[in-house]
């Protein structure tokens, strides 16, 4: 309880005007003293440093357990960031190889020039798998190495994280016993300070009570008397609420070993915890640093030694050499001639000498119905037996080929290759039928 002094009956505060009043008479009106007096008990464990001994500053430190846990999220969300910008520069680096691949093999290029331009389009396509893989890495290896070690180390109950919660509890009670006695500390500083205004007051009520010239004698004989008592009665309050003042110091002084003791346990507990997630993002850093760095890769330099190469192959004399000898001075060209008159080309030219013979007789006879039959069965025999993919002897297949016969009809067709050819249609017209 702070300290209550009593002098005799209370006035009653007539508002701001008696306020000032009292002001120049020195004294303090007492409702301005309860005011002040309510104000500082509600003040009295405001922090009034930033040292982390304050009450409450502890939260500082146990807040690293929520900025943990939120710092894993947005450290998987810059992986994933940078994994998208690969795959889209992979995607931007096959579509780019694409185009100008078509563009080349329909353009005037040639040659190995035209090779030495592609060279260009593998190499943006090799790049882009080797793309594709540090994206695969990024969200196969770093992600879900993060991903993990999150799932491992934070745990959330309802309101928030178990290892926030267990943190914060530890560090409440061990600061509960210190506390206790801050608030003791400083109520007892506040009643002594408190007394020692009193106490001015009242030396300043009693000066200005001997110089009232409004009162008489005797009147201010009385007043200074009551005064002087009550100057006493105040020094008699701040020698004691000094003492006060000072057991709660020392009992606080005492108590502070224990209490550093305590809270440094503790704090030690959230230290190692952070050195845990500090010392994993390192590791997950070097991690993130391993899949971006490409120039590691064994194929990046034959990528580019291939590509030196193929450059390097471009040869503008065997393109020239190639342009005369398909489009130059280098063409072949059958040169006019002198040429004879071209004589008949002799019936059924392509096929066999002996079945030739037959078919040109059965075209060039003039018979009777009787002997048609006769004449088909006997050529058809001799013409099976001197081609071979008609059922005739061995020997390498055979293919007559398309024979139109005019004049007396008899008509050769190839329908195919090897022994589904038929030769001779069976319809063999004479003029004479």
């Amino acid at each position: 309880m702070a300290l209550q002094v009593s002098y005799g009956r209370r006035q009653k505060c007539n508002g701001k005007l008696h306020h000032m009043l009292q002001y120049l008479r020195g004294a303090v009106c007492e409702c301005r003293t309860a005011m002040s007096h309510h104000s500082d008990e509600q003040s009295m464990l405001t922090v009034t440093s930033d040292s982390f001994w304050e009450p409450g500053n502890y939260k500082r430190t146990t807040r690293r357990v929520d900025d943990g846990h939120r710092l894993c999220g947005e450290l998987q969300a810059l992986v994933q960031e940078r994994a998208d910008i690969e795959k889209t520069y992979a995607k931007s680096l096959r579509g780019w190889a694409k185009k100008w691949n078509d563009l080349i093999e329909k353009g005037p290029e040639y040659g190995t020039m035209e090779a030495a331009w592609k060279g260009g389009m593998v190499e943006a396509e090799r790049l882009s798998d080797l793309h594709l893989t540090v994206r695969d890495r990024l969200v196969n290896d770093v992600i879900a190495q993060i991903k993990n070690w999150q799932k491992d180390t934070y745990h959330k109950s309802m309101i928030q994280l178990k290892e926030r919660k267990e943190m914060d509890e530890a560090f409440k009670k061990a600061q509960k016993p210190w506390a206790k006695f801050l608030q003791k500390v400083e109520r007892t500083r506040l009643e002594y300070h408190t007394a020692c205004k009193q106490e001015r007051t009242a030396q300043n009520q009693e000066r200005n009570a001997g110089g009232d010239s409004s009162l008489s004698p005797d009147q201010r004989h009385l007043l200074v008397k009551k005064m002087a008592e009550r100057v006493s009665k105040c020094r008699e309050d701040v020698s004691k609420s000094r003492e006060k003042y000072q057991a709660a110091l020392a009992e606080i002084t005492a108590y502070n070993p224990r209490y550093i003791e305590d809270m440094s346990g503790v704090f030690e507990r959230c230290q190692q915890m952070e050195a845990q997630r500090l010392t994993f993002f390192k590791d997950v850093l070097f991690s993130f640093h391993k899949c971006l760095d490409i120039s590691q890769e064994p194929t990046l330099p034959q990528i580019y030694e291939e590509f030196h190469h193929t450059i390097n192959n471009a040869d503008h004399q065997k393109d020239l050499k190639w342009w005369a000898n398909n489009h130059g001075v280098n063409m072949a060209m059958a040169w006019p001639q002198f040429e004879e008159e071209p004589s008949a080309t002799p019936l059924f030219q392509f096929l066999p000498e002996a079945a030739s013979a037959m078919l040109t007789r059965a075209v060039t006879a003039t018979t009777t119905a009787a002997t048609s039959a006769w004449l088909w069965t006997r050529g058809l025999r001799r013409l099976r037996a001197s081609l071979p993919f008609c059922g005739g002897g061995g020997g390498e297949d055979r293919v007559a080929p398309d024979c139109w016969v005019y004049g007396n009809a008899a008509m050769v067709r190839r329908h195919g290759v090897g022994p589904r050819v038929s030769v001779i249609d069976r319809d063999v017209i004479y003029p004479n039928r």
